[in-house]
Formats: C-alpha cells, sequence, structure tokens
C-alpha cells in the first residue's frame, strides 16, 4: 500500500485518483504562505497539503510516524502579521508592531493548547499534541474516526432517554475536564460529534465563536460574545443536543425561545427526564447547571426531590395551559409527517400510470380528441401525455434520475409562486411540485431551463435525493438526468453542483445569478467561469459556450434559506451516454456565500471576489 502524497491516506499501488481526497497527482491550489508536503516538523510529524486556512491557522494534513497514524496540523500564521517565503520553513513579521503581537499571541497559545491537550487526556476531546517550531506554534488534532453524530439524528429520527444520556455522558465528562482547565469548548453540535455509531470517538470543532445565537445550539449568552461564556454556554448545548436525540427536531433558538417560544418536550419522558433538559436548557443561566459535573451526575443517578425554582414553576403552568395547543400541533405534526407524504408517494405513482404507450395507434390525436373535446392540446405536443395534460392543462414535461427515486411531471405556472405549496392538482401540500421557471420556453429550449422543487428536511421525496449530489459518490451513482417536455425529449450529463442564497444579506448584499434563462456567448462563459469556482467537485464533463443546460434548484439547510443546485450539459448530437466517473475530483476550496462561512466559523477566501456574471 502507498499513501496519498495530498492527505497521507493508504491507497491501492494501482490506484491514480486517492479515494480519500480526490487528489489524481495534478498540482491543487496552494494555500498562501502553507509549508510544502513532506516538510517534518518536531522530529515526528510528516506534513501532506496543506486543507485550507482557518481563521489564524492554516490546517494541513499530517501523518504521526511515531503512530503511523494520519492526523491534523494546525499552523499558527495570520496573513496580517506574518508570511513565509517560498522555499522556506521559518515564518517572518511584516513590521515590529507585528513582531511584538505575534511572539504575544505564539506564547498565549501555547499556553491554550498546552492546556487543552492535558484536557484531553481520558476525554473524547481531539487535541493530541502541541509544539513550537519554525517560529510559530502548533497543535495536532486526531483524524474524524467516523460520521458526525448529525447522521443519526434529526428529521424525526429519535432515542430513548437512556440511550441518549449514555451518548451525552463523555461529552459532558469532557466538558468537565476543560471547566477543571479553565476552558470551554465554544461549539458543540451533532455536527462536531463524532460517532463510529455505537460509541463517540471524538469532539472536534473547537473555536472561539463570534457573537451569535444563530444556531439552535447556542446559549444565549453567545450574543454578548466569548467574554460571557463559559463551561455553562457549553451545557446548553449538550441540553441541545440531547433535545434533538430524544424527540427527533431541532429544539427552538434562543432568540426564538426569548420571544415565546416553548420547548415542546414529548409526553412518554418522565417528569426527572424533563427537568434535566430543561434545566440544561434555562435561558437564565442562573438557572442552568452550575457545573458539568452536576449535569453528569443527574445524568447517570436517580430521581432526586428538589425545589423547582419560581421561575420553574411559572413554566410548568404555562405549558399544562398550553396542552391543548400542544394537541393541535399533534395533528398538524401527523398530517405533516404521514399523511401528506402518503398523499404525495401514491400521487406520484398514479400520476406516472397515466402515460400513455401510443406508438402502435396510426394517429392517436383522433382518439384523444373524442376523448377530451374540450381540451385544446398544443401543436406538436407528445400524444403519450394526453390524460396529464388533460387533468391539468399546467402539464409540461416530466424529470427522472431514476437512480435518485426522481420520477416526476413537472409543471408550469404564469408565477414562480403556485405550485410552492400545492400538488399537480392544486391542492395545498407542503411538498408543492416540481416546476419550471415560469419565463422558460419549452418548445425550444432556452440557453438555461429551470427546474424547481422542495427538498423536506425530514424525508427524502421530491428533490430531497439530490442532497446525495454533494458527494462524487452520488454523481458517480447518477451522472445523466433525463428530461422531457411537452414537445421533446433530452438527457443532460451533470456537470457542476453548488452552494448558493436566496437573500442578498447571506452574502454580502449579493445573490448569485443561478436562473437566468438566457445569455449570450460571452456572458455564458463567465457564468461557467464562475460555477468552477463554486463547484463542489469537477465531474470530467465539458462544457462550451454553444451548449445548453439543465439547472435543478433545491432548499438545503446549510445556512436558512440556502439552495443546492444541480447543472447539467445538454446531449451533443451524435454524443454517448457514457460519462467516465472516474475523472471526477473534489474542489479543495469551492466558493460559497458568506452565510455559509459564518454558520462554519471560518474565513471567506472570496469575499473580495468580485462575480463575472451577474
Amino acid at each position: 500500500m502507498k499513501r496519498c502524497i495530498n492527505c497521507l491516506a493508504e491507497c491501492d499501488d494501482t490506484s491514480k485518483v486517492c479515494t480519500e481526497c480526490g487528489y489524481n497527482g495534478t498540482a491543487e491550489k496552494s494555500v498562501e504562505h502553507a509549508l510544502p508536503p513532506g516538510t517534518r516538523l518536531n522530529n515526528r510529524y510528516l506534513l501532506g497539503g496543506a486543507v485550507s486556512r482557518v481563521n489564524s491557522f492554516i490546517c494541513y494534513y499530517g501523518l504521526d510516524t511515531h503512530g503511523r497514524c494520519r492526523v491534523k496540523i494546525y499552523e499558527y500564521l495570520p496573513a496580517k502579521l506574518m508570511y513565509r517565503h517560498p522555499g522556506e520553513l521559518v515564518i517572518k513579521y511584516f513590521d515590529e508592531k507585528c513582531s511584538a503581537r505575534g511572539d504575544k499571541e505564539i506564547s498565549a497559545f501555547y499556553s491554550h493548547f498546552t492546556k487543552l491537550c492535558s484536557a484531553s487526556k481520558n476525554t473524547v476531546l481531539d487535541f493530541t499534541d502541541c509544539f513550537a517550531d519554525n517560529s510559530t506554534v502548533y497543535y495536532v488534532c486526531s483524524t474524524e474516526k467516523g460520521t458526525p453524530l448529525s447522521s443519526l439524528l434529526g428529521n424525526g429520527k429519535k432515542m430513548s432517554f437512556k440511550k441518549a444520556a449514555e451518548i451525552i455522558s463523555p461529552l459532558a465528562e469532557c466538558v468537565a475536564g476543560l471547566e477543571k482547565s479553565g476552558k470551554w469548548h465554544g461549539c458543540i453540535s451533532p455536527y462536531s460529534i463524532i460517532t463510529d455509531g455505537k460509541k463517540i470517538t471524538s469532539l472536534s470543532g473547537y473555536s472561539f465563536p463570534p457573537k451569535s445565537i444563530s444556531s439552535p445550539f447556542d446559549a444565549p449568552e453567545k450574543q454578548l460574545g466569548a467574554k460571557s461564556c463559559g463551561a455553562f454556554t457549553d451545557i446548553y448545548s449538550l441540553g441541545a443536543v440531547l433535545y434533538e436525540a430524544v424527540t427527533g427536531f431541532l429544539p427552538p433558538a434562543a432568540d426564538r425561545r426569548q420571544n415565546g417560544r416553548p420547548l415542546n418536550l414529548p409526553e412518554n419522558l418522565s417528569d426527572y427526564e424533563k427537568a434535566i433538559i430543561e434545566k440544561a436548557l434555562a435561558l437564565d443561566k442562573e438557572e442552568r447547571y452550575v457545573s458539568a459535573e452536576e449535569f453528569i451526575a443527574d445524568l447517570k443517578g436517580k430521581p432526586r426531590k428538589e425545589k423547582l425554582p419560581k421561575k420553574e414553576i411559572i413554566r410548568r403552568t404555562v405549558l399544562t395551559v398550553a396542552s391543548i395547543t400542544l394537541t393541535l400541533s399533534l395533528a398538524f405534526l401527523i398530517n405533516y409527517f404521514v399523511v401528506e407524504p402518503l398523499r404525495e408517494k401514491k400521487q406520484a405513482s398514479d400520476l406516472a400510470s397515466m402515460v400513455q404507450t401510443t406508438q402502435q395507434e396510426i394517429d392517436p390525436w383522433d382518439s384523444i380528441r373524442a376523448k377530451y373535446p374540450d381540451i385544446n392540446f398544443p401543436a406538436g405536443m407528445n400524444p403519450s401525455y394526453a390524460d396529464l395534460y388533460a387533468s391539468n392543462t399546467d402539464f409540461s414535461g416530466w424529470i427522472n434520475i431514476s437512480e435518485m427515486n426522481i420520477d416526476f411531471p413537472v409543471v408550469q405556472s404564469s408565477d414562480n409562486q403556485y405550485y410552492e405549496r400545492r400538488d399537480f392538482y392544486g391542492k395545498s401540500t407542503n411538498y408543492g411540485a416540481p416546476f419550471f421557471d415560469y419565463r422558460n420556453s419549452l418548445a425550444s429550449l432556452d440557453r438555461n431551463t429551470i427546474i424547481y422543487g422542495h427538498n423536506m428536511r425530514h424525508d427524502d421525496k421530491l428533490f430531497g435525493t439530490l442532497e446525495q449530489y454533494r458527494e462524487i459518490e452520488g454523481f458517480a451513482k447518477a451522472p445523466v438526468i433525463t428530461m422531457n417536455t411537452l414537445f421533446g425529449e433530452y438527457k443532460f450529463k451533470i456537470y457542476a453542483v453548488f452552494i448558493s442564497n436566496s437573500k442578498a444579506s447571506d452574502d454580502n448584499g449579493h445573490v448569485f445569478n443561478y436562473i437566468f434563462t438566457d445569455a449570450g456567448n460571452a456572458k455564458f462563459r463567465d457564468y461557467i467561469a464562475e460555477i468552477d469556482k463554486r463547484k463542489l467537485y469537477t465531474t470530467g464533463v465539458d462544457i462550451n459556450e454553444n451548449d445548453k443546460i439543465l439547472t435543478l434548484s433545491t432548499c438545503c439547510y446549510d445556512f436558512a434559506d440556502a439552495r443546492l443546485v444541480v447543472v447539467g450539459r445538454l446531449l451533443r448530437g451524435g454524443e454517448s451516454e457514457a460519462v467516465d466517473t472516474s475523472l471526477a475530483f473534489m474542489n479543495e476550496s469551492p466558493k460559497f456565500p458568506q452565510a455559509y462561512y459564518d454558520a462554519k466559523r471560518i474565513d471567506n477566501l472570496y469575499k473580495n471576489d468580485p462575480d463575472l456574471f451577474n
């Protein structure tokens, strides 16, 4: 077995592309001032490629030559204070003022990381080492072994309180260890908690978060900044994880709860179990657990009698009064999670059965017009769709990606709102129906044909399975999209997948215009250049200024009102449908909207990068 020189993962000797990071031997875009692959640090660590810049640190893949295991190594090198000449290892400061500040911060960080490494012993915190080298400081983390806990939670998936408490306990012990060192984590959520499916393997994502309470896992004190936070904010985050584990849904964010949004806890929980969650999620830190040790004791202990605070008594009274509202909410949830999904599934099956096979008929239109004398069918329309068109004259085509369980009729209205919350027959439903952009001409395809469809967070119906296209494995599974209109049948090879925003406030006053319908050749070249920056990976499918494209747009949950976009290139005349998916490789630094970087708490390297296409 050999190792990839970029990520240092073991791979087959005959492999030309690393299955771990997608590296294919071609030099990737480097991180400014980063050390070259092959550099040795502290006589122990061998560096691979630089992954990214995270705030003031450069992150590298690394190999611990003592333990022969992969690690991630973070080097303190703030671009505003210091730099490194190509071919040199030691960092340099821009001036004496930068030197004084940098030396002070290096000393503080070294002391800080030493305490974190000490707190990591016998806990799931993933700090394994820190050291000074090349006139700066480094810290080392284990690579994440497993998947984020988020893959086991949410979308209605829940577990017993006992099992959830078993998961939370090692995390609470980690917070207790940090607390003893005078530290706190700052970014605990199901996305930073790594599990192998049976137990928690590590807690990643340590950070100094900015002022924020946008996440359901953020304590209210975060709106005041890091100086107002501590172990008690980590306990709130653990309480939020516990809440999602036992309910299957995200807890209301702290700011919404401050405006009156209640916690709705399952009735099957005991009063003792409810009290633990409510105390961990108390908005007033004085009513929250005073220490992680107290929280651990309750998670592992037996029910104990305690006098509830006055505010708790008032809140429980309010919750009792709200029981009627809860009953109504339950009816809504049953409709939302049971009735509507079943109805949508049945309707999709019924509509598919209405597509008629007419090849054996000499002139199918004679019988069609006799059957529907009052329907004015468009000239040149495919007669196979006659029954569907007669059922709803907004019916305009069909989208099929069988490998993703996408096989639906597509409608088109006079606007882009009507079918957002209506099904094929115009009846109210949260699922809506896939629909073409109202500006698209379907008799002959525009430069860009756009189809919108919902991605329901609690299941994978409609366009929910497009989430699989985030990874190369999803692209390899289904690299071709079939899209028919009333007038023609088309196939598209997937060219790009990216994340975009729908509100200007989420990207420094800008919304990337991927929903244009027409553009000249020069502008289309600019558009291709822009999505090349944004795409999550390169598919190996080529595109040029004369091509036409299909755009699938759906919601995603990287930040509020985010959009997942899949772009396909129309199959050219005489071109094979075959796609060599082995040519695909990951984009190390895709361009995202500002809100994505804010949600991840990382720097936006593209903040000042102007869009070529508007």
